[in-house]
C-alpha cells in the first residue's frame, strides 16, 4: 500500500460532497466512476443534465449514485445571487453581475461550498489555475490571518512522499510570505499523512555558500519560520536537502538524519518547473495543487492531469473536509 492508499482508505471511512464543475470532461466522468465505486466521495457534478447522461452513456460508465445539477435552472441560483452580492458588493458587484457570474459552474460550485451544499470542490482539468485561484479568492477566501493562499504538490514515489510548495499561485514571495508557505505546507504535510514535517528552504546557496539578493530573502524567511517554532532548515540546496551524504558534507550542523520531507522553493517559476520535470522525468505520481490556506477545501487540477490524479486529489479534499482542513 503507498501512502496515496492510506488517504483513499481514510476518504472512504467518511465520504464527503464533493463537486466537480466540470462534467464535460471525460477525465473527470471517468475518475468519478472510480471514486464512487471505492466510496471515496459523494459526487456532483455541475452541467447540462442531459448531455451529461448522454457523455456518461457514450462512455459506458456506471454513475449510478451521482447527482447532477443544472446550475442554470437550480432553484438555489437565486439564492446564490443574493449572497454573492452580499460577498462582492463592496467591490462594484452589482446582483445582475452576480448572476452573470453565476453562470459559470467553477463561481456557482464555489458558492455551493460557500452555503454548506458542498464539503469541498475540485476545478482546473479545463480551467486555469488563474481562475480557480480567483473563484476560491472572491468567493471563499482565505483563513483568518492567513494573507495569502499557495499551491502544494504532492510528489509519491512507492512509500517515498514529499510536498513540494509554492508551485501555482505566488510569482515571487517575500521572506515573510516563503515563512508562511512553508508554515502552511508544514501542517497540509502533518494532516494529511500523519507524519511529522522538516521543510528545507530552497536557494542556490546551502548555509552561506552563496550570496545575493535571492538568497537574503530566503534566508530572512528561515528566521522567521523559526522564530515562530516552525521545523525548518536553510538556506539550503536542493541536493543537501534530499541526500543526506551531501548534508552532511555541506551542512552538517542541521541533523541530517532527520528527513526533510516539505521543499519550499524560492519562486513560482522553480517551484513549478521542478515539479513538472520530476514528474515526467522521474517517474514520480505528482497531486495537486492543493490550494492552502482556504477556510474550505477548493483544490485545484492541471490541466494535464490524469483520471488518477483526479481520483487521487478527491481523496485528498474528502480528508481536508473530514478534518475541518483549510
Amino acid at each position: 500500500m503507498d501512502v496515496l492508499d492510506s488517504i483513499i482508505k481514510k476518504a472512504g471511512k467518511n465520504p464527503k460532497k464533493i463537486v466537480f464543475p466540470e462534467a464535460d470532461d471525460e477525465r473527470i466522468l471517468r475518475a468519478c466512476e472510480i471514486i464512487l465505486k471505492k466510496g471515496i466521495a459523494k459526487v456532483i457534478l455541475l452541467g447540462d443534465v442531459k448531455k451529461v447522461l448522454k457523455n456518461i452513456d457514450d462512455l459506458g460508465l456506471n454513475l449510478k449514485n451521482v447527482e447532477i445539477i443544472n446550475h442554470l435552472k437550480s432553484e438555489k441560483f437565486d439564492l446564490y445571487a443574493e449572497k454573492l452580492f452580499e460577498l462582492r458588493k463592496n467591490k462594484g458587484v452589482s446582483l445582475d453581475d452576480a448572476k452573470k457570474i453565476l453562470k459559470n459552474e467553477l463561481y456557482f460550485g464555489a458558492m455551493m461550498l460557500h452555503c454548506n451544499d458542498a464539503d469541498g470542490l475540485i476545478g482546473g482539468a479545463s480551467h486555469s489555475t488563474s481562475e480557480t485561484v480567483r473563484a476560491a479568492f472572491q468567493i471563499i477566501k482565505t483563513k483568518k490571518n492567513i494573507k495569502k493562499v499557495s499551491g502544494a504538490i504532492i510528489m509519491i514515489k512507492d512509500e517515498k512522499v514529499l510536498l513540494f510548495a509554492d508551485c501555482a499561485v505566488i510569482p515571487n514571495p517575500s521572506s515573510d510570505e516563503l515563512a508562511e508557505i512553508a508554515m502552511l505546507s508544514i501542517k497540509t504535510f502533518e494532516n494529511l499523512f500523519d507524519k511529522k514535517a522538516k521543510a528545507g528552504m530552497l536557494s542556490y546557496s546551502t548555509t552561506g555558500s552563496g550570496k545575493g539578493e535571492d538568497v537574503d530573502r530566503v534566508r530572512k524567511a528561515v528566521k522567521i519560520a523559526k522564530k515562530s517554532g516552525l521545523n525548518v532548515v536553510g538556506e539550503i540546496q536542493a541536493d543537501a536537502a534530499l541526500i543526506e551524504d551531501v548534508c552532511e558534507r555541506k551542512c552538517p550542523q542541521i541533523n541530517c538524519k532527520e528527513k526533510i520531507n516539505v521543499l519550499v522553493f524560492p519562486c513560482l517559476n522553480s517551484g513549478n518547473i521542478s515539479y513538472k520535470l520530476v514528474e515526467r522525468l522521474g517517474g514520480l505520481r505528482a497531486v495537486g495543487p492543493i490550494l492552502q490556506g482556504l477556510k474550505k477545501p477548493m483544490n485545484d487540477l492541471s490541466r494535464g492531469c490524469s483520471v488518477q490524479d483526479i481520483v487521487d486529489l478527491t481523496a485528498i479534499t474528502v480528508v481536508q473536509a473530514q478534518k475541518g482542513l483549510r
